[in-house]
């Protein structure tokens, strides 16, 4: 497993919120930034402000672009 996205890259992700059920983060960026490998268990997203992204897994990328107010979660 990837280490998670705060050791990684704690110039852009920060935990605001955690109890022993939930996980909040924050994760802000700039055109051009790029994460290391990392992973997120049981994953919801919900975003703020539109974005495109190219993301990899493995051998696989996928370029995503998600307008302001999306939610996504397991299955989406």
């Amino acid at each position: 497993m990837s280490p998670d996205p705060t050791v990684t890259d704690t110039d852009k992700d920060r935990v605001i919120f955690e109890n022993e059920r939930v996980r909040v983060l924050e994760y802000r960026d700039a055109p051009g930034d790029r994460t290391s490998p990392h992973h997120h268990p049981d994953s919801f997203m919900y975003t703020l402000s539109a974005f495109s992204r190219r993301l990899v897994h493995g051998d696989r990328e996928t370029d995503v672009q998600l307008p302001a107010g999306r939610a996504l979660g397991p299955g989406s």
